[in-house]
């Protein structure tokens, strides 16, 4: 990696593998000189029989988006790595979000979906049920490197030449996440008895909260009065609590329950489209 001329790259080196516009590197040969890369390459071979050094896993066709260790996204959809955000959704529609977020709060809000622990439930009782997790995906530059120019599109980086300028940089990577974000995730919530309507409250009330989405600005009040036309609880300190947060589009799952709700809403805002909200 070190021996690379100037016009290519090093994109992202991890644990198992690095991204890297070198051709052919899986067909370079081994430096006895280089002891490190020798004895890797005869371990290798004695496990597993292969007489190579690397091994290729995939080619990018079409052009690739990276802006962090873990954060990188190819545009053909082999290339997928993105640390804490595994949606099942078109490689168009992870694109196209991650495009927008660059354009804005540099977040992407979404819904995880998991099953309580084996040990949560020895300890504290209970059946396996699903918890709901508001998450924030974070794609804000690390700082785990130092940028040296702007080549274009993209930025040249180095390492920091001392800890103490990787601390320094590091901690300003941390403002915006945190005590310092505005937006922050409400916790997780366990599904018992009507946890999918308390996701469809939240959601429903951030986007009324939103004149620009609903395009008429209401007061507590008259959202607290919506709420109980379509059948959800509420209140005037929830509603305050939900100020400055985005609702999150495709996160309600379609249940008996959330389906009435937002047939409700609908026809209080017939412009209102309840497929923004639903989980795909």
């Amino acid at each position: 990696m070190n021996n690379l001329n100037d016009s290519k790259l090093i994109i992202s080196c991890t644990t198992d593998g690095f991204i890297s516009n070198e051709p052919d590197m899986d067909l370079k040969a081994v430096d006895p000189k280089n002891i490190f890369s020798f004895l890797y390459y005869n371990t290798r071979l004695k496990l597993t029989g292969v007489g190579s050094l690397l091994e290729k896993k995939y080619t990018e066709e079409k052009g690739l988006i990276s802006w962090r260790t873990r954060g990188q996204l190819g545009l053909s959809g082999g290339i997928k790595a993105l640390t804490g955000y595994q949606r099942h959704e078109l490689i168009e529609e992870t694109i196209d979000k991650v495009i927008k977020s660059f354009n804005g709060s540099k977040q992407i809000a979404f819904i995880q979906m998991s099953l309580r622990s084996a040990k949560e439930i020895y300890l504290k009782g209970g059946h396996l049920t699903l918890i709901l997790n508001e998450r924030l995906f974070n794609l804000k530059f690390d700082n785990r490197r130092e940028i040296t120019d702007c080549k274009g599109t993209y930025h040249l980086t180095k390492p920091f030449i001392h800890c103490l300028n990787s601390t320094q940089n590091r901690l300003i990577s941390g403002f915006g996440s945190g005590r310092y974000r505005k937006y922050s995730p409400i916790s997780k919530t366990q599904c018992k008895g009507d946890a999918y309507l308390a996701l469809t409250r939240r959601m429903i009330v951030r986007l009324l909260r939103d004149s620009e989405l609903i395009q008429i600005k209401l007061t507590r009040l008259d959202i607290l009065k919506i709420l109980k036309e379509i059948g959800l609880k509420g209140s005037l300190n929830f509603i305050s609590k939900q100020k400055g947060k985005l609702p999150i589009f495709n996160s309600i799952p379609s249940t008996e329950k959330t389906l009435v709700c937002l047939k409700k809403l609908k026809n209080i805002f017939p412009f209102f489209k309840p497929e923004i909200l639903l989980r795909n």
